[in-house]
């Protein structure tokens, strides 16, 4: 979820909860003109100023936890007075609205309170409202529909707040699954400049300096080749860097056309390599085809930073389901055994290769170093 759609969600659910606010206080007012015009009505003796008392005290606390006064902690004192209400004016007003206040208590419990201290008071009301009832003389059956909506309007609210309760947490699961997905994002992103950006510019870096320890040796000449090759890895570089653009952008690859040209340029500056294609060439997915390609570069360049002048072979396998990319050097005799580096290149390539539903693994080879990378296809 963006941070854009969580202030959205923010002010829609305080409008919501303002509107509850209103409508409570709405119904409020709507009772209490009914309680005035109903008899006996409110006044200032006899019976009317018993009336009079309940309703004042049943409105107090009706405002009291609709605008939840005093906080969470008083909270459950004003529903239980607002509870208290509806029997006690049920009492001195036998057939009139006072079980409303119970209603409203129920209504408010439910939402602010615990479930089961909403029970707890749901239970207690229901009961004094239907005691009430019962020594007012009201009839079994108006005593039952007085307790039955009440706890009607627990269940409804206990529904109510699950279900909120549950939007809520989708709407966190939302918000994570959006957060690691930008993060897997900028993962991606960062390989892609690592695999760029590094390989092209640390191979770019070390012509110019190879062009200007020869210029300050009066080797004009062979500074200049070896400018001109800085040019063409520039220009490879650029060719590359939209090339990984058009792979974040979703767009196939001509993963053997690329694979081999990596030969060629391998085979052309830094000794003797082999490209070796089976199977019937398929079109794979963007992540798969760029994990392939991105492993063969990368373990050409290392072979050329850790192993200069060794031969390699480098194979590339449409088997059933699947494709493989092995590439191998083979050091001189007597050579160290070398390769990969334990760097970010080599966590970068198993990292790529597992997020496309591949394997990845390097590792010494007789003379030499094998990588060995299958990806779904």
């Amino acid at each position: 979820m963006t941070q854009t759609g969580a202030v959205l969600d923010l002010v829609t659910e305080r409008r919501l909860a303002r509107w509850r606010q209103l409508r409570s206080l709405i119904f409020l007012v709507i009772l209490t003109v009914a309680m005035f015009q109903d008899d006996p009505r409110p006044g200032l003796s006899g019976r009317g100023l018993a009336v009079l008392a309940g309703v004042v005290l049943g409105a107090v606390a009706w405002v009291a936890m609709t605008l939840r006064a005093g906080g969470p902690r008083l909270q459950p004192y004003s529903v239980a007075v607002c509870m208290a209400s509806g029997p006690a004016l049920t009492l001195v007003h036998p057939g009139g609205f006072g079980g409303c206040y119970s209603l409203a208590a129920v209504t408010m419990a439910s939402g602010t309170l615990s479930l089961t201290a909403a029970a707890v008071m749901t239970g207690a009301g229901a009961l004094l409202l239907a005691t009430a009832h019962a020594i007012a003389g009201s009839p079994l059956p108006s005593i039952t529909i007085w307790a039955g909506v009440m706890l009607l309007l627990l269940l409804i609210g206990a529904v109510r707040r699950e279900r909120e309760a549950r939007a809520e947490q989708d709407q966190l699961l939302a918000g994570e699954q959006a957060k690691a997905a930008a993060l897997a994002e900028r993962a991606r992103l960062a390989r892609e400049i690592h695999d760029v950006l590094a390989h092209s510019l640390s191979a770019l870096s070390l012509q110019l300096e190879t062009a200007a320890a020869l210029l300050e040796r009066d080797r004009a000449a062979d500074a200049a080749v070896i400018v001109d090759r800085a040019g063409r890895l520039a220009r490879d570089g650029l060719t590359e860097t939209r090339r990984a653009v058009s792979a974040l952008r979703g767009d196939p690859m001509p993963l053997p056309e690329l694979v081999r040209e990596l030969t060629a340029g391998y085979r052309a500056d830094a000794g003797d390599a082999e490209f070796e294609l089976a199977g019937a060439a398929r079109e794979l997915s963007p992540e798969a085809g760029l994990a392939l390609f991105r492993s063969a570069q990368e373990a050409l360049s290392n072979v050329r930073k850790h192993a200069p002048g060794s031969a390699v072979a480098v194979r590339l396998e449409y088997a059933d389901g699947d494709v493989r990319l092995t590439v191998r050097n083979h050091g001189p005799a007597g050579a160290p055994v070398t390769g990969l580096s334990s760097g970010y290149g080599l966590t970068g390539l198993r990292e790529r290769a597992e997020l496309a539903g591949g394997t990845f693994a390097a590792g010494p080879c007789g003379d030499g170093w094998l990588v060995d990378v299958k990806m779904p296809g």
